[in-house]
C-alpha cells in the first residue's frame, strides 16, 4: 500500500514526524518506558493539537535556511535517478499520526529514501563525513555518526521512519559542503530569497565552504539497509505513543 502524500507541510503540526521520532525511541532507566525526551515530545505535540499550531514561530534560522537554500543544488549534482520531495508531507498508510518530509528518493537499484545535511559549521560536516574518510561505510559509517555526534540519532531515525513511512528497505545521508569555487553561483541563488537576507551582510569568510582540491569531497553519501529489528521498535513506540495522544480542538464558526 502506497502512503498518502499531501502538498502541505501543515499537516505535520500535531503528528509525530520523522525529524523529531528519535524522542520515542529513549528510554527510562528500567529501559521499561518512555524517556523523559519521548514523554515531553508526547506533552509538546498534545499541545500542538490542541492550539492547532506550532509551537516555535522561529522556523528560518541560520543553519535551517542554509540547508534549504542547498537543498535543490545538490539534487542537481545526484543526477536524474534522484528524485526531490523535501515539499511534499508523507504519511504512514496505517497510522495517520506518523508523517514525515524525506529529502527525496533514489529510484535505482535499491530504491532508498535520503535525507540532506548541509552542515552550517565546518565542524559539523568533518563529524559527519569523518566515518566515511577512516574507510567506514554503509550501517557501520551510520552508527560512527550515531555514537559520535550531536544530532546522529535524530539523523539515523529521521531515515529509519521515512523508510517505513514509504515501504524502503534502504536509505541514505547525503553530506554536502560547498567548494570555495561554487560560493558566486550559491550567493547568486540567494539575491532576492528573503529566507537567506543574511547572506547579503557577511562576508565569505562568514559562509562554510571547503577548498578546491582539498582533503574532503564536497558531496559525501552514506547508504546503508535499515534494519528490521529498528523498524520493528520504532512502529511500536509510535502506536504506543499514539495511546496518549488527545483529539484535536476544532474551531467552529458562529
Amino acid at each position: 500500500m502506497i502512503q498518502d502524500s499531501i502538498n502541505n507541510s501543515g499537516y505535520r503540526i500535531g503528528n509525530f514526524t520523522s525529524s523529531e521520532i528519535w524522542k520515542l525511541t529513549t528510554l527510562n532507566k528500567k529501559g521499561d518506558d518512555f524517556g523523559k525526551p519521548a514523554l515531553t515530545y508526547i506533552e509538546e505535540t498534545n499541545l500542538k493539537r490542541l492550539l492547532g499550531r506550532s509551537l516555535n514561530a522561529d522556523m528560518n534560522s541560520k543553519p535551517t535556511s542554509w540547508g534549504n537554500l542547498l537543498e535543490p543544488r545538490v539534487f542537481d549534482l545526484l543526477g536524474l535517478e534522484y528524485t526531490y520531495s523535501s515539499q511534499v508531507t508523507d504519511v504512514h498508510p496505517t497510522i495517520p499520526f506518523w508523517a514525515g518530509s524525506k529529502d527525496g528518493t533514489k529510484e535505482v537499484e535499491n530504491r532508498a529514501v535520503i535525507d540532506i545535511k548541509c552542515s552550517y559549521t565546518l565542524k559539523s560536516f568533518c563529524s559527519l563525513v569523518m566515518p566515511l574518510y577512516k574507510g567506514k561505510t554503509r550501517i557501520e559509517a551510520m552508527q560512527d555518526i550515531r555514537e559520535n555526534t550531536d544530532s546522529g540519532e535524530a539523523y539515523y531515525w529521521q531515515l529509519v521512519s521515512n523508510a517505513i513511512i514509504n515501504n524502503c528497505n534502504h536509505a541514505e545521508l547525503i553530506i554536502y559542503m560547498p567548494y570555495q569555487s561554487e560560493l558566486l553561483e550559491i550567493t547568486n541563488m540567494a539575491k532576492g530569497n528573503p529566507s537567506v537576507k543574511w547572506m547579503d551582510y557577511i562576508g565569505e569568510d562568514e559562509i562554510p565552504y571547503l577548498l578546491d582540491g582539498g582533503y574532503f569531497k564536497n558531496l559525501n553519501k552514506i547508504s546503508f539497509e535499515v534494519p528490521q529489528s529498528d523498524k520493528d521498535f520504532l512502529t511500536s513506540q509510535v502506536e504506543k505513543a499514539g495511546k496518549m495522544l488527545v483529539e484535536r480542538f476544532n474551531l467552529t464558526t458562529k
